[in-house]
């Protein structure tokens, strides 16, 4: 991936602004260690186009097979996610972006064999998440748990790039590399009759965790 160099000053700025004061008090980092950090979350992040095909998966869950598609713009210091779903359950789907660069969608993914690839299985593959897909891009924490409903649903947020960056840092270690990674959509119909077997985490219900789609993002040719 070629690095893009961001040539404002004010925006350069802008980003140590944020990333040091994410950092103050806690990481006891010097001065140069944190340019250092700054500098890496900059170079890491590419302009342009991003695209991922959403493929169903655990195809059984219920009677139909849900896909979709996500685009992510990275234009200065903006970044536009769109994501659409095509489902027939006027469900809660929780989305994600996760540090892995593969979808979980072998036999062998099913680490227990009841047949479903449930979300313990999935983050086994996929990784933990990088940043969620949720009300408020720029905090992993100020829009926890907002996420868009079925049945069908389109979903586009704005986020500066700097902040979203620096979340993304400060929480994860991780510079925002989005080529490569993996996006999971979760959420079936309440309805739906899972095995006890069926991992479930952060007090989901089984049906609100199971994971339907999974993409990888690929950089469009400019």
């Amino acid at each position: 991936m070629k690095m893009k160099t961001v040539a404002s000053s004010t925006f350069l700025l802008t980003l140590a602004l944020l990333t040091s004061c994410g950092k103050s008090g806690s990481s006891g980092r010097s001065g140069q260690e944190a340019e250092t950090i700054d500098h890496e979350v900059v170079k890491q992040i590419d302009e342009g186009s991003y695209r991922a095909l959403l493929r169903p998966f655990n195809n059984h869950l219920n009677g139909f097979l849900p896909s979709g598609i996500a685009e992510i713009e990275i234009r200065e210091d903006q970044v536009t996610v769109k994501t659409l779903l095509d489902d027939d359950g006027r469900v809660m789907h929780m989305q994600s972006i996760h540090m892995g660069n593969r979808c979980p969608i072998t036999a062998r993914d099913d680490q227990n064999g009841d047949t479903y690839v449930d979300i313990k299985e999935m983050e086994a593959i996929t990784g933990a998440v990088l940043f969620p897909l949720d009300g408020d891009l720029n905090s992993h924490e100020e829009g926890a748990g907002q996420y868009p409903m079925g049945r069908g649903f389109t979903y586009i947020k704005k986020a500066s790039l700097s902040k979203l960056a620096g979340d993304v840092k400060s929480r994860t270690g991780q510079n925002l590399n989005l080529e490569g990674r993996v996006i999971i959509i979760h959420g079936v119909d309440p309805r739906t009759r899972l095995p006890d077997t069926f991992a479930t985490k952060d007090n989901l219900t089984p049906q609100a965790a199971a994971p339907i789609v999974c993409g990888i993002i690929k950089r469009e040719a400019p």
